[in-house]
């Protein structure tokens, strides 16, 4: 049982964040998202690009700076599957769009 279940969050939306950090940034921001979730019950979404059209599915994609002036990275359904493996995080539901991959995450219960 969580001693402190008034600290503790019901729900987290995470929405095209990981796209802009490093493999083990995100898996660090998804362990620290994960460890603000009730116990058991709290889930974190996850919405985040997926390589679409004519892009292989099995790689990564990173788009260089243009007119924004930003990176960003877009991973396979596998790539991110990993980083949630490796952030302690188990994948309960996953909703599959045209361009994006959204993703219902949990702790894994021990």
């Amino acid at each position: 049982q969580d001693s402190d279940d008034t600290s503790r969050i019901d729900l987290v939306w995470l929405q095209w964040t990981l796209q802009y950090l490093t493999d083990a940034d995100a898996v660090e921001t998804l362990q620290n998202l994960a460890a603000r979730l009730i116990l058991r019950t709290g889930i974190l979404i996850v919405k985040e690009n997926r390589p679409y059209g004519a892009a292989r599915q099995d790689r990564f994609q990173m788009d260089t700076p243009g007119v924004s002036g930003r990176y960003d990275i877009t991973r396979s359904d596998d790539h991110h599957r990993l980083l949630f493996q490796r952030a302690g995080l188990t994948v309960n539901q996953t909703e599959e769009g045209v361009e994006t991959n959204t993703y219902a995450l949990s702790l894994y219960s021990s």
